[in-house]
């Protein structure tokens, strides 16, 4: 589900061209129109969507302790437009003040900028700035029912370009954008140049000082990486040739963004898209995590759990086999002895033998520590064998001297 905003707004139009060039890669999108980017913001929060636009700045109005929002990258930069009267002759948003003025709808990123920036100048909301759809706005400016009105818009939108046309209105210029960039997070300073939008109307008729915020795309944080690829890589397709005020190859960017990033995001954005998501469908590749992690589990984790017990039977088996040709070498030696002292220097290197295997049993797993009491009932049976041979060659030796 991919929230929008208002009907007939570009959040709302990109978000149609966004559904049809994600169906094709296996994605299948559902647009919600909604007023705007608090709305949408909250939404996300409470996940009723997956995808959202948001205006950057607006995040922090929204909060959100668990982390559950994550952007995916800037789109391009909205200009604030704060159409007005031409017979008012404004220089500042201060001269708005007693005005009719539109500050967009409820719930929209344009109402939390246009509230925060009346306030800065010191005027109080009131009974003379209301809360209306951009269309709404639109049609009451050139009406004449409203002063002012205050717009967070492409420079693409319609509407804009409608309102930069009538000769009746006139935009707000902002010529210490700097103060505002300080003073309200999300914004940057823009120069709409002279003849941009028509130069055959000269429209503007100069250089033109403006603030824009950044068009956002956002999701919830456990959105599938996939997803996030797919529409990382529709966005570079849309938003990569720029437009009147964004150069070519600017967007999408991490530029503007003040949501932390999904990883996925910044994995692509930084490296490109992953081999798997080039040449698998989505249907697929929204697999290959859990079949990656079934894959390592048939070819490496069972026949390693198979082949473990193996290898420590082989290690016991041959330390015993080992252990078994010493004491046969030292039977053997035994038996040859003709001296008692002969047989003395048999015992003490059969105790030595015997010695080496006292740590065994903590290296031996217990199923084979039944080996290890044999192997002892072994050694003490050939040195009894070897103490009586001893007692007798003593006895000889005794007898002879």
């Amino acid at each position: 589900m991919l929230a929008t905003g208002q009907p007939g707004g570009m959040y709302d139009t990109f978000g149609a061209e966004y559904r049809l060039r994600l169906r094709p890669l296996g994605l299948d999108v559902q647009i919600l129109s909604t007023n705007g980017s608090i709305e949408n913001l909250e939404r996300l929060q409470r996940h009723e969507v997956d995808v959202a636009f948001v205006q950057s700045g607006t995040s922090g109005l929204v909060p959100d302790p668990a982390g559950r929002v994550r952007a995916i990258a800037a789109l391009y930069r909205e200009p604030l437009w704060v159409f007005h009267r031409a017979s008012l002759r404004a220089t500042s948003i201060s001269d708005l003040a007693g005005r009719r003025l539109g500050v967009g709808a409820p719930g929209s990123g344009t109402e939390a900028l246009a509230r925060a920036l009346l306030r800065e100048h010191g005027i109080d909301a009131g009974a003379h700035i209301v809360n209306l759809t951009s269309a709404a706005q639109g049609a009451q400016l050139v009406e004449g029912r409203l002063d002012a009105a205050f717009f967070v818009a492409s420079s693409r939108d319609p509407l804009v370009l409608e309102l930069l046309s009538n000769s009746d209105l006139r935009p707000l210029e902002f010529p210490r954008p700097a103060v505002y960039v300080h003073r309200q997070p999300g914004l940057s300073a823009l120069t709409l140049a002279e003849g941009i939008v028509s130069l055959r109307d000269h429209i503007p008729a100069r250089d033109t000082p403006l603030l824009a915020a950044a068009a956002m795309l956002v999701c919830r944080a456990d959105l599938h990486p996939r997803a996030v690829e797919l529409l990382l890589k529709v966005a570079q397709h849309i938003h990569t040739p720029g437009s009147l005020i964004d150069e070519p190859r600017r967007f999408p960017s991490v530029q503007g963004v003040d949501v932390p990033l999904h990883e996925a995001a910044d994995v692509y954005l930084t490296q490109g898209e992953s081999f798997l998501s080039r040449t698998l469908p989505y249907g697929l590749v929204r697999w290959a995590v859990p079949l990656r992690v079934l894959i390592i589990s048939l070819v490496v984790w069972i026949p390693l759990v198979r082949v473990l017990p193996e290898i420590s039977t082989w290690r016991c088996d041959r330390r015993l086999s080992r252990l078994y040709a010493a004491l046969r070498d030292e039977e053997t030696a035994i038996a040859a002895c003709t001296t008692a002292e002969q047989m003395q220097e048999r015992l003490r290197s059969l105790a030595a033998l015997g010695a080496m295997t006292e740590g065994l049993a903590a290296k031996f797993p217990g199923s084979r520590h039944g080996d290890l009491y044999h192997w002892r009932a072994h050694v003490a049976l050939v040195r009894g064998e070897a103490t009586a041979r001893l007692n007798e060659l003593e006895s000889r030796e005794s007898v002879r001297s």
